[in-house]
């Protein structure tokens, strides 16, 4: 019986259409995924398409889709009888409900395994297309398909399976199991933050049913080589996980009630009823000849009705409880920067709402735009309600509204929800017109232009279903659209280029350019209204054909005039938007912008190392029109020749934003050529060369405006309240850009070019007399004089001098009293200004008036900051430092002389309540007071490692000041997250993880790799140690460049005065890709005669070196590394009294035995404890006893 049925399943579906057509589907998603640029779904950068990892990825989520396709199938099969009223007659026959149950459940499995096998299939074929680029393949492996489909995809499928066998046995319906797979789809999305948070991430991984996380989980930090060549094993977590998830699958079978007999359905005995005497006459009410109050009535009663049919039902019900669960999730738990979240704000919950809903629309535009205009028709009424003297408009137009009120609702609940969420926090600025503007126009709005979109393919379509699928199609077009070169809002439906909300700049020029993409879009959606309304279906079944044959019928001329009326306005906008953006503003596409970055290599590049004047002093006068967002500037400038050649040509790049007929250069014996148009470029042409050490002095003149509506590359810098622009951006740079280089290497490769160098070779001498920030790096003496708006300040580097109104305009003239970097900034905003001196020097902080919050927090960190950096490596150069707030457009902080703008979404909202996070706002700060020491007064030769002077040594400044202020236990918290991005970002690598030494502009390394290092090496030599060797390196390069410093000189300078044990632990850190493993397998804690406690403890340990690609060697470990003892978990310390015991111990390769006497017992040791080695898998350092 079972085998019959196994095979009768098998061949059912082998005759029906739907198992011919999801195996394309899959077959074709998972084929253009490997075959086609412009569609991926698993791997990416350097991690080949044919990897074992990228092939796991890539089967785990077509997996999560395929849920649809194993409700189509098992459940179907689950349903079939029932459907077909065969219950009765089947189980009257004597067969075995066990074997005919799972006979029928094998059968359907065995059909879903069949149709996701079209996946790999996909992949292997994909892979061996003639046109695909080689360089992204590895060798074919068979294994590295069959494997993770057998170990990852079927024990998925069999749980889904399993499942929806057991829903569809239970409730008897598909529709119920489609809406079941929504829900898990989307609560699978939406939890996706929370479960990549550190605190909960090896849960997840535990519990995730389709164990994409628990991939993610355990090739987190697995570097590129690995991935590409590295099986998953199954151990562990891919262990657990699987093995938990298939006996929650067996207990799905066996509740689904395949060991019993079915239970038919009995008819319920008649009862008797009292027939009730209807009267022979009824009398009739008048009935009302008003036409168009019967028109409005029967609209409202449509749309009473459709709205009532939708909101009093489960699926609604299941939304509802969705989009608060998404909400609330998030928001009541820490998921902010280094775990600390922001005050809830208004432009946050509205940006929360926006992504917690996003999905949930799009289920809500799919499901309801095909049940609603297809409800007649599905319930058999269809006949009866079309022949009601009730016009098409009315249904037409009520179904419509009914879909706009379901959104609002969900919206309005959301609302609610976050409202209810900021007053809980305290937050009563509630900004309730800023919700409806946003939610309403900004996404809602958008929403029913969709909606229309949905209806209109409903009314074309022969089902609901293929309406539906109409509808995905296009919606997954949309993520495609700008690799197929249709990027523009102008080519799709209902979208316009975004801009973030501010605090400080509301809602910018976005508002006017949304307005009128949406006057574009909205006056098509308006003709595709007018033609949906006239091919809705009513009446006797109707082809397509012969809907549209009686389209001009049924439209009349008052339809066709409002066709017309759209067609013009949306073709009239169209065109004007296209003016805008094409001509007026320069647009381009993906493919054209690195065409261009292509051909600007190709042409230019033979310049490169052309000697350039470089800037000696620059007396600025700067014009700021916020509300115009316009800059006009002149500035006078010395140059001199620093080279050892005469200079007879410059190239010069104009700057973004700014007309070249508004560029003026003025050198004696020199003539600015005509700027090229493409690559918005020209040279500079000298009569008479300039000499080697000459000095020559000119002008700059030009205007940077925002002229117009743009479709990108917004000018983020110029703003109507909170400008924030440095000289790099405003002026124009002499030169080869090498930033304008193209990165990607598939890219180089295609368009002929040759792999890119991030960065010049540490050992070449040319680029030793050259500062990181560029060949017009060096210091400078600098002035400047501001204009800006009456109710604005304007500030620039230097000290004010004077300040004065003139024409309705504010002025202020700023002069630096010492050499500079040339690299300042401009800033002009509506600021509150908190001003308090500390030891002869003055501290200000320039806010916005609504945003208070930690501005003392930020004053307390520069002092203390300015206070630890000056006994630890000298005096602060300038009597002033200005923090500056400016818009969230740009989310970081910047270190200028004695000036830092700072980003209000970083520190001036950061939430800083609860004292057991990490402090951000405090650390932030003095990471940007340490770059006046490294960076401002000792700068770095441009070659590689350069950044690791600048940002390594300024996140071990922030860091002692952050351990003097917070303690142990908060640098622990901090190095956690620094650890943990590190080896996330090695793993991304695009092209060779360098080391430390040698770090080419990779963030991960001399950001958070420095991180570690440098408490490192500070807990290996002793803070006083290596604070006294860092003086003198900044003693020995201080406001030097001839030359700048380099790595290897840091290195030389950290290593004095150091024994070989020291010495070789720094060369390791710097000169290595050094990873620990160290594992504490066992401890066992015995209570002493004398009350003490002995704990003996079995430490494993490691010591691996990686190359650049992630090929790990083994190498000898013999070192002191911590042991500590805890009362508590020391991810919960607190204060210094839980920490029984702390101290180094020798460790070797291999295993090791320790052991400890303490005074009381423990109840958590560690090695290692406050993560001061790099150790790949940190949580098995600690053992709870």
């Amino acid at each position: 019986m079972l085998l019959s049925m196994l095979r009768f399943e098998w061949r059912y579906y082998l005759r029906q259409p739907s198992f011919y057509v999801v195996s394309f589907l899959l077959f074709l998603m998972s084929f253009l995924s490997v075959a086609s640029n412009n569609i991926q779904i698993g791997s990416g950068g350097e991690v080949l398409k044919n990897s074992p990892f990228g092939i796991s990825q890539t089967l785990l989520i077509m997996g999560l889709i395929s849920m649809f396709a194993v409700v189509n199938f098992v459940g179907s099969t689950a349903i079939r009888n029932h459907q077909h009223l065969m219950e009765e007659l089947i189980y009257s026959k004597p067969l075995s409900p066990f074997a005919y149950q799972l006979g029928r459940f094998l059968g359907s499995f065995m059909v879903v395994l069949a149709v996701f096998a079209f996946v790999p299939i996909g992949l292997i074929l994909g892979s061996f297309m003639p046109w695909v680029d080689g360089s992204r393949f590895g060798p074919f492996v068979f294994s590295h398909y069959l494997i993770p489909y057998l170990q990852l995809s079927v024990p998925s499928l069999l749980l889904i399976s399993c499942l929806f066998y057991a829903m569809a046995s239970r409730f008897r319906s598909l529709m119920a199991l489609y809406l079941t797979a929504v829900a898990m789809l989307v609560l699978y999305t939406l939890t996706g933050e929370m479960a990549s948070q550190p605190q909960y991430r090896t849960i997840a991984a535990l519990l995730d049913p389709f164990a994409l996380r628990t991939f993610a989980e355990v090739t987190r930090y697995w570097t590129i080589s690995e991935k590409n060549h590295q099986l998953l094993e199954l151990s562990g977590l891919v262990l657990q996980n699987r093995a938990l998830w298939l006996a929650i699958a067996c207990v799905l079978l066996a509740l689904s009630g395949i060991f019993r007999q079915p239970t038919l359905t009995k008819k319920r005995d008649k009862k008797s009823t009292k027939v009730e005497k209807i009267p022979e006459l009824v009398p009739l009410s008048r009935l009302s000849t008003r036409t168009e109050i019967n028109a409005r009535l029967q609209f409202w009663t449509r749309v009473k009705f459709e709205v009532k049919q939708v909101l009093f039902t489960a699926p609604f019900l299941v939304l509802g409880v969705l989009t608060v669960f998404n909400l609330v999730g998030p928001m009541f738990d820490d998921f902010g920067w280094y775990g600390t979240s922001n005050w809830p704000l208004t432009q946050d919950m509205v940006d929360n709402i926006a992504g917690a809903t996003g999905l949930l629309m799009v289920i809500v535009l799919i499901y309801y735009s095909a049940e609603i205009v297809w409800r007649e028709r599905t319930s058999g009424m269809g006949d009866i309600v079309d022949s009601a003297p009730v016009s098409n408009l009315c249904f037409w137009a009520s179904k419509l509204v009914a879909v706009l009120i379901v959104m609002t609702l969900l919206y309005v609940l959301a609302m609610s929800t976050t409202i209810v969420f900021q007053l809980i926090k305290g937050q009563g600025n509630l900004e309730i017109s800023q919700y409806l503007i946003r939610l309403g126009f900004y996404y809602l709005l958008p929403l029913l232009l969709s909606s229309i979109l949905a209806f209109f393919l409903q009314v074309l379509s022969p089902n609901k279903y293929a309406g539906m699928g109409l509808f995905v199609a296009y919606y997954l077009t949309t993520f495609v659209m700008a690799n197929w070169g249709f990027g523009h809002s102008l080519y799709n439906f209902a979208q316009s280029p975004s801009l973030s909300y501010s605090d400080m700049n509301g809602y910018g020029w976005g508002l006017l350019s949304h307005s009128l993409y949406m006057v574009y879009w909205g006056a098509f959606s308006l003709i595709l209204f007018v033609l949906g309304y006239g091919l809705y279906h009513r009446g006797p079944q109707q082809s397509l054909k012969t809907r549209l044959g009686l389209l001009g019928y049924q439209l009349g001329l008052s339809g066709k005039a409002i066709v017309v009326a759209g067609l013009v306005i949306f073709i009239g906008s169209g065109s004007y938007l296209f003016y805008q953006t094409k001509v007026v503003n320069h647009y381009l596409t993906q493919e054209e912008t690195t065409d261009l970055q292509a051909d600007y290599e190709k042409t230019f590049k033979q310049y490169q190392g052309m000697p350039i004047l470089v800037t000696t002093r620059v007396n600025a006068n700067i014009d700021i029109f916020p509300e115009q967002r316009k800059i006009a500037a002149k500035v006078m400038f010395e140059w001199q020749n620093k080279s050892d050649k005469p200079i007879e040509k410059m190239l010069v790049q104009l700057p973004e934003h700014t007309q070249a007929d508004t560029v003026k250069i003025t050198i004696p014996n020199a003539t600015l050529g005509e700027f090229d148009r493409r690559f918005r470029n020209t040279w500079l042409s000298f009569s008479a060369p300039v000499l080697p050490g000459h000095t020559v002095a000119g002008n700059i003149e030009l205007v940077r405006e925002s002229v117009g509506i743009a479709e990108s590359g917004f000018d983020l810098s110029v703003v109507e309240n909170g400008t924030f622009i440095n000289n790099l951006e405003l002026l124009p740079l002499f030169g080869y850009q090498d930033g304008y280089e193209l990165m990607d290497r598939h890219e180089r490769q295609k368009r002929g070019l040759t792999e890119k160098e991030r960065a010049n070779k540490l050992e070449d001498s040319r680029y030793y007399r050259q500062n990181f920030f560029g060949v017009d790096g060096d210091f400078i003496q600098f002035e400047a004089t501001v204009s800006t708006s009456a109710d604005q300040i304007a500030l620039a580097p230097g000290y004010l001098q004077k300040q004065w109104q003139q024409d309705g305009r504010q002025y202020f003239h700023y002069l630096m009293d010492s050499p500079m970097v040339n690299f300042y900034a401009i800033i002009s905003g509506r600021y509150q200004v908190e001003k308090v001196e500390h030891n002869g020097i003055t501290v200000e902080v320039y806010y916005h008036v609504d945003h208070p919050w930690n501005v003392a927090r930020m004053v307390e960190s520069v002092k203390d900051s300015i206070d630890y950096y000056t006994v630890a490596f000298g005096p602060y150069q300038h009597k002033q430092m200005r923090i500056m707030e400016f818009p969230g457009y740009r989310s970081f902080a910047q270190s200028f002389a004695n000036t830092v703008p700072y980003s209000e979404r970083i520190g001036f909202i950061t939430d800083l309540r609860n004292e057991d996070n990490i402090d951000p706002v405090y650390y932030v700060t003095a990471h940007e007071v340490a770059h006046q020491w490294w960076g401002h007064q000792v700068g770095a030769a441009d070659v590689q490692g350069s950044a690791v002077i600048s940002e390594s040594l300024s996140q071990y400044s922030a860091l002692m000041v952050l351990e003097h202020k917070y303690g142990d236990k908060m640098i622990r918290k901090f190095l956690k997250y620094e650890l943990d991005r590190y080896l996330r970002g090695r793993s991304s690598e695009p092209i060779k993880e360098q080391p430390l030494l040698r770090s080419e502009n990779q963030q991960y390394i001399h950001y958070q790799k420095g991180s570690v290092v440098m408490m490192a090496i500070k807990d290996v030599l002793g803070e006083a140690k290596l604070n006294a060797n860092l003086k003198a390196f900044l003693t020995r390069y201080q406001y030097r460049n001839d030359p700048f410093p380099t790595t290897v000189d840091l290195v030389n300078y950290l290593k004095q005065g150091t024994d070989d044990i020291q010495s070789r632990f720094i060369d390791e850190s710097f000169n290595e890709i050094t990873l620990y493993d160290l594992r504490l397998t066992n401890a066992v804690a015995t209570v002493l005669p004398n009350g003490k406690t002995q704990v003996e403890l079995t430490i494993y340990a490691s010591r691996k070196v990686a190359s650049g690609k992630g090929e790990e060697t083994e190498q000898p470990l013999d070192m002191q590394v911590d042991i500590g003892a805890f009362s508590v978990d020391p991810d919960k310390l607190k204060d210094e009294k839980q920490i029984l015991l702390l101290g180094k111990h020798h460790l070797v390769s291999g295993e090791n035995k320790l052991t400890l006497t303490l005074d009381e017992k423990p109840s958590y040791v560690g090695v290692d404890p406050f993560v001061k080695l790099i150790d790949r898998d940190a949580r098995d350092n600690i053992f709870k006893l």
